[in-house]
């Protein structure tokens, strides 16, 4: 069918007409981002018979309201051959069909089962990455859509499947997000100025369009606090007040060959834990050197088996020598029967049944509100820290040695998920956004709490000046040395 369109901004065309297999619209509220994301969906809906393609929220509710009802304000009612709201589908009459998926419960095992060609996903931000990613490998699974004749006539060479011989209809992975911090994983993936952004991926990003709503909502926008103003109106991805650890970049550290041999052969070595079972299990190396932690090794692996996770764990340990190895408290719990009695996680990286090498774990403290201070206290410069490649002081007091083609088990997921971790958001006074104390449990954490329990269990490093000892207590103590001389010789005789 022939559309007539008609785009409120330079940014709606853009994304509109984006060839990239993904693809982002971020901006700040009324930009047009739901409007432009429905019409391109209706388009490749309407175009091509027998195309499916998901439509997610986070929230079932918002996606009814907002995401849906702009959908079907495009959709004429008399292509929709069946519209079933409480499962979630609609079919069109050229056999089209959209799933309508709110990720806030839903089974990761069903994400991995749909075969269809694009996803839309609105509010991405409030998604986490592990559902992205497995929606993203969804796409252009269906490969039972029909190419217009028309379309075949304009173009004789459209693309087929080298294996099957079928025509391959135009599929997308689209993003319709608010902005974040620049540690969100949308920011990662697709910003422009962001340092892992994959080049073929598209972006766009615009402000509060005041031509699309009213004039003195947007007037009453701008008189709200500055954070409300540069996120929802603005559209700039950037820091939050709801952020709770902020990682200077002097506390990313570049490989250096030499200096890791030295951090592991005169560092007091430490490995910390997080064990998952669908989640991932990640693994950090501590050193502490010349008065500060430095979290030099990372493992970090999804879907495997104690036994893999222990022989890697020891592959990478190498010969280094380790003053503790701390863990999740949870693995201790008794949960599990076996061979009669109770049995825990931690056991089974202990027992002989298992062909790999064992290691013993001890729990550790998940006092997070606590932990989280300290963190924030190792993070900020202090004079009694000095750089470990420079020796500058004021310097922070824990450091990431970042992972690279040189160094390939280095911190990535550990740095990142630092420095996601937020406040989770209560709502907005006076435009001012409120946050409670409570971590947002949406962000991935897997990587962070093994950092948690390191800094808890080995606690800060020693910053009171040494007094000195009274003569009464050096007295006290050369007379225990003496008597203790006296009675080893009287052993010895």
């Amino acid at each position: 069918m022939d559309l007539e369109i008609q785009f409120a901004n330079p940014q709606q065309r853009q994304f509109y007409y984006s060839n990239s297999r993904n693809q982002c619209f971020s901006g700040g509220f009324n930009n047009g981002k739901t409007y432009a994301g429905c019409l391109k969906a209706f388009t490749l809906l309407s175009t091509f018979h027998n195309y499916r393609m998901a439509i997610a929220r986070q929230v079932y509710a918002d996606l009814k309201r907002t995401t849906m009802q702009t959908f079907f304000k495009l959709c004429p009612s008399e292509l929709i051959e069946r519209h079933n709201e409480q499962d979630g589908l609609t079919v069109l009459k050229n056999k089209s069909t959209i799933f309508w998926l709110h990720l806030d419960k839903v089974d990761e095992n069903t994400l991995r089962g749909l075969e269809v060609n694009s996803v839309l996903v609105d509010q991405a931000e409030e998604t986490e990455e592990k559902v992205y990613d497995v929606l993203d490998a969804r796409i252009g699974r269906w490969d039972n859509v029909e190419i217009p004749a028309s379309l075949l006539a304009h173009n004789g060479q459209w693309p087929r499947n080298p294996k099957t011989g079928r025509l391959i209809a135009p599929s997308y992975m689209m993003l319709l997000t608010n902005p974040d911090t620049q540690y969100h994983y949308i920011y990662r993936k697709y910003h422009p100025e962001s340092l892992t952004v994959d080049p073929e991926y598209f972006f766009t990003e615009g402000e509060w369009d005041p031509g699309l709503g009213s004039e003195e909502t947007y007037r009453n926008a701008l008189k709200k606090g500055s954070e409300y103003i540069e996120k929802y109106v603005l559209g700039k991805w950037g820091i939050s007040n709801a952020q709770i650890h902020r990682l200077l970049p002097e506390s990313s550290l570049e490989f250096d060959k030499d200096f890791m041999e030295k951090l592991r052969t005169k560092g007091n070595l430490f490995r910390s834990l997080d064990h998952g079972d669908s989640s991932p299990t990640c693994c950090l190396w501590f050193g502490v050197f010349r008065g500060v932690y430095i979290c030099y090794r990372e493992y970090y692996c999804p879907n495997e088996v104690i036994s893999n996770h222990r022989k890697a764990i020891f592959d990478l340990s190498g010969a280094e020598r380790y003053s503790s190895n701390f863990a999740d408290p949870q693995i201790f719990k008794k949960t599990a029967q076996k061979a009669g009695g109770f049995w825990t996680v931690a056991d089974e990286y202990l027992t002989k049944e298992i062909d790999a090498p064992p290691i013993a774990w001890l729990p550790a403290d998940n006092n997070e509100h606590a932990t989280r201070n300290r963190i924030n206290e190792l993070l900020r410069p202090a004079d009694r820290f000095k750089h470990p490649y420079t020796e500058s002081s004021p310097a922070p007091g824990i450091y990431f040695i970042k992972r690279s083609i040189e160094n390939p088990y280095g911190c990535y997921h550990a740095i990142t998920q630092l420095q996601s971790q937020r406040r989770k958001l209560l709502g907005y006074f006076e435009g001012k956004a409120i946050y409670c104390d409570d971590r947002e449990d949406s962000v991935t954490d897997h990587a962070y709490d093994p950092t948690r329990y390191f800094v808890a269990m080995h606690g800060s490093p020693k910053t009171e000046i040494s007094r000195p000892v009274s003569r009464n207590t050096l007295k006290y103590f050369n007379m225990i040395k003496k008597m203790s001389k006296g009675a080893l010789v009287a052993a010895s005789t």
